[in-house]
């Protein structure tokens, strides 16, 4: 090897790339050489040596050179040149290039669908440097990545394309070091991920079974596969895009059998996923009791719902209606009782099952109820709610002896007809048309209550309702000494809706049955009377409403309300003195003046200075005339006496002194 000098001419590598014939094409560049020198390559498989005269180029000028024969496929050559003088002048500089060696690449492949690169690092490779790994499939070469490594696995997915590899290193002077180019027939044999199947559910609106999974993560997924189990796994269909994640079963039997379906990933070479996780339909299926009015409705479990199933939720249509949601139950609940049901109605349920996030949802099948009942028929109408006894209250009902029911029950209403309570029911009597309910939970003098009548058809279902209708609540008002007030709520409905007016009776402390003293409106709700010539019939007014029902009405029927007892305070007027001889007439005999009290039990009498008895009467009309045994009393203070009662129970007796006067 030849001693170098520093001088500012130089000759030194530009790179070395390997052409398609696996020979090294050596590039250099020659600085201020002159014509005179030549350039020797010298050539070796060691970087150690040693190294042998490769050839020999006289022209300086010329900047590349062909090895032919290098057989750069399989091995490394390292390369040097010096720049000498042709006429062999020891005595004259001599330049020397850097050392060089081809990019010794090696190609090999994997029955999985992966080709291995692998390289030997460049002598003057650094950590900062970095190699381009290159493809060409179609004439073209693209670039892979930039790798600082010696190696790459490169994943295959393309089908039957011979393709070729190269390495190159950008670590050159205007050109880049190429290693051979190296080709195989590659084909991807590698399965795609398999796609995860979200859901597979029914269509309410159209009964169809729809299956939904998530695009495969594998970048080369082509389509997918749909299967579903007849006995075994069998393809139902093919789907090509990998985007195309839906598909719909047309000729699905979900509606009577729950059906199991499976996803697998195709990609480009038709390799198939393994099959994923099994989902089946939802099959729901229900029974009814249609005397108690339920649906029992049951379905299977929904299996690999991603998140689990949480929830699910219960849909109702009615008649063909929209369906709307009526419950929710647990993950683990597999069935629902649906009560209180109109069994003259059609239904339809469905159920969904909902993951934990409510991101994933399973529709089942639609299971159609119908309970088939007897419709019952006609109508039922109240006839009246009256009073009795001031007690208790009576409700009666007519219905035509053509229905068919099975019992009329009676509801009744405290607050105004807002809400109903079952009362009491009774069977249906062939040929009865009038039934009569007695109600003695009851305050007649305190509330009003609300009735109503329904009939119930096949297992007392009611099907039919009649109007309302409340008793008469009668109440006193505030009047003066010789009036008597008092109001009462209308009678609404009953009397086949048909009111003639409201009859007001009185019965005093001292008769004995009520006499009608006025008939009033219908839309009349309060009465006055003067009591001033009662006031001997003792303190004691009861009174009563009677609503009769007008003449069109189908049955001539009255509401009696409760009786007001209306009370007034007792009043006695006694004269401290009397004058026989008078000449007006009312001071001539002692006599209380009675307001408002009892006759019936009326006691008057009159004693001497002695105590003896001289006059005594019951009579609140009789009063002491100033004699004893017919003969005129001396004048003076004698004594009186009075009893009477201010009602059947209390009585008030008073004493005191007259002076009678001659």
């Amino acid at each position: 090897m030849f001693a170098s000098h520093a001088y500012s001419q130089t000759i030194q590598f530009r790179c070395i790339q390997v052409n398609d014939s696996d020979d090294v094409v050596l590039f250099w560049e020659v600085n201020n050489i002159p014509d005179t020198y030549q350039v020797n390559i010298y050539t070796s498989l060691s970087i150690n040596g040693p190294y042998a005269l490769l050839d020999s180029i006289t022209d300086i000028q010329i900047d590349t050179y062909t090895h032919i024969g290098a057989d750069a496929n399989t091995r490394q050559n390292f390369y040097y040149l010096l720049a000498v003088p042709k006429n062999g002048d020891g005595s004259l500089v001599v330049y020397t290039s850097d050392t060089l060696e081809n990019i010794w690449f090696v190609l090999d492949k994997q029955g999985t669908g992966i080709a291995l690169l692998e390289w030997k690092f460049p002598v003057k490779f650094s950590i900062n440097d970095s190699f381009k790994i290159e493809r060409n499939t179609d004439d073209v070469w693209n670039l892979l990545l930039k790798s600082r490594l010696n190696m790459y696995n490169d994943t295959i997915t393309f089908c039957g394309i011979k393709t070729k590899y190269r390495i190159r290193y950008d670590k050159g002077r205007g050109c880049k070091n190429t290693s051979s180019a190296l080709s195989d027939f590659f084909s991807d044999d590698i399965a795609p991920e398999i796609p995860l199947l979200d859901t597979v559910s029914i269509n309410p609106s159209i009964g169809i079974t729809e299956i939904g999974w998530k695009r495969s993560i594998s970048e080369d997924t082509y389509g997918y596969i749909v299967y579903f189990k007849d006995g075994i796994w069998k393809t139902l269909d093919t789907l090509f895009g990998a985007n195309n994640t839906f598909y719909r079963d047309i000729n699905n039997s979900a509606n009577t059998q729950s059906q199991e379906y499976r996803i697998a990933a195709i990609d480009t070479c038709l390799n198939a996923s393994p099959l994923g996780e099994v989902h089946h339909t939802l099959l729901l299926s229900g029974t009814t009791d249609k005397c108690d009015s339920i649906v029992f409705l049951k379905w299977n479990a929904y299996e690999n719902m991603p998140g689990d199933v949480d929830i699910y939720r219960i849909y109702i249509s009615e008649n063909g209606g929209a369906f709307h949601q009526i419950a929710q139950v647990a993950g683990s609940i597999l069935d629902y009782k649906c009560q209180h049901l109109n069994t003259a109605n059609d239904f339809r349920f469905y159920v969904q099952a909902y993951n934990k996030t409510n991101t994933y949802t399973s529709t089942s099948s639609i299971v159609e109820i119908k309970f088939n009942r007897i419709i019952g028929t006609g109508s039922v109408l109240l006839r009246y709610v009256t009073v009795k006894d001031n007690e208790y209250i009576e409700i009666a009902a007519h219905v035509s002896d053509t229905l068919l029911f099975n019992n009329i029950i009676l509801y009744k209403s405290i607050d105004s007809g807002q809400s109903f309570t079952y009362l009491s029911k009774q069977s249906q009597i062939n040929q009865k048309e009038t039934y009569i309910f007695t109600d003695k939970n009851v305050k007649v003098d305190q509330r009003i209550y609300h009735y109503r009548f329904t009939l119930t058809e096949e297992c007392d279902i009611e099907y039919v309702s009649s109007d309302t209708a409340n008793n008469i609540l009668a109440s006193a008002l505030d009047g003066e000494l010789y009036t008597n007030k008092i109001s009462w709520t209308p009678y609404y409905s009953g009397f086949d809706s048909c009111l003639q007016g409201y009859d007001v009776y009185r019965k005093t402390q001292t008769s004995d049955d009520f006499m009608l003293i006025s008939s009033e409106t219908p839309d009349t709700y309060t009465f006055s009377e003067n009591v001033e010539n009662l006031v001997e019939d003792g303190g004691i007014f009861y009174y009563k409403i009677i609503a009769t029902a007008c003449s069109q009405s189908q049955f001539q029927d009255e509401s009696v309300s409760n009786i007001v007892a209306i009370q007034k305070k007792d009043t006695i007027f006694i004269p401290n003195s009397f004058v026989p001889n008078s000449l007006i007439e009312k001071n001539k005999t002692f006599k209380p003046i009675c307001v408002f009290v009892n006759t019936d039990d009326y006691d008057f009498r009159i004693y001497s200075r002695w105590g003896d008895e001289i006059f005594k009467t019951k009579d609140i009309n009789e009063g002491w005339d100033g004699t004893i045994n017919g003969n005129p009393a001396s004048k003076g203070l004698y004594t009186y006496f009075i009893q009477y009662s201010i009602n059947e129970r209390i009585k008030v007796s008073k004493r005191g002194s007259v002076l009678l006067i001659r």
